[in-house]
């Protein structure tokens, strides 16, 4: 089920919020060539979690390596669980659809 519009705003706020105080810095748009962590809403699924490291960080691009992405969603995850949200995991992002 997903939040209504005016929900899914506060949701997101939220959820950025909860984030920023784990110390991370969170965006409001998608991902772009700078890496970061994303939060934004998506009328389909819900507020969407997205982490990716900016390209081409050390000669290699770091998104081939799976555990570092692991670790990331892992850390990502269990904070927001922690909070108290629901997270499933939908091609590689998180969908938060609102509190357990």
């Amino acid at each position: 089920m997903n939040p209504a519009p005016e929900d899914a705003s506060a949701l997101a706020s939220r959820v950025r919020h909860e984030l920023e105080n784990a110390g991370f810095t969170v965006e409001r748009h998608p991902l772009h060539a700078d890496g970061g962590l994303s939060v934004r809403h998506d009328p389909a699924r819900g507020v969407v979690v997205s982490w990716g490291p900016a390209t081409g960080v050390g000669g290699d691009d770091v998104a081939r390596f799976p555990t570092i992405r692991n670790v990331v969603r892992l850390a990502l995850r269990t904070i927001l669980a922690e909070a108290g949200y629901q997270v499933t995991e939908d091609g590689g992002e998180m969908v938060v659809t609102g509190r357990a």
